[in-house]
């Protein structure tokens, strides 16, 4: 890690169903900023503010990973840490300055599983979940082997 990683990051509470598609070949990873409900944004999310929608357009994919690293949090649980290229985490960092306090959503394999508000500037993004370790270890090793394949 270099003095660039920001110690807060966004998490992803992933439900114990979508770990149980981890093995899948490939996944698709995406962030969206979450904003009222209009004509371009239709899908709903629910957050701490009530239903809001999905911005269409995501700011981060999973064409934007660098790696993802299997590490535990305090409890022992497995998360996975994930790192962007240069621009994306750039784009990241500027995204959640501008909207500190505001959700973002985490779209995994199509599916919402998290819109938590962005509490501080970030380069970097948290999943965490009641996984079992090797369904973690799965999905990690399935972003790297995405992001190599570039």
């Amino acid at each position: 890690m270099t003095g660039l990683h920001s110690a807060l990051a966004l998490t992803a509470l992933l439900a114990p169903a979508l770990a149980q598609n981890t093995p899948r070949t490939t996944v698709t990873l995406s962030v969206h900023l979450v904003m009222p409900c209009s004509g371009a944004a239709t899908v709903k999310v629910k957050t701490a503010r009530g239903t809001r929608c999905l911005d269409p357009k995501p700011f981060l994919t999973q064409q934007d990973v660098e790696s993802a690293e299997l590490q535990k949090n305090s409890k022992g649980n497995p998360i996975i840490f994930v790192t962007f290229h240069n621009d994306a985490a750039m784009r990241e960092l500027q995204i959640t300055r501008k909207n500190i306090g505001n959700p973002v959503a985490i779209v995994l394999n199509g599916r919402v599983v998290s819109a938590p508000v962005v509490a501080a500037a970030s380069r970097f993004l948290y999943l965490a979940a009641d996984f079992k370790p090797d369904q973690a270890a799965t999905l990690a090793a399935a972003l790297n082997r995405q992001a190599r394949a570039r």
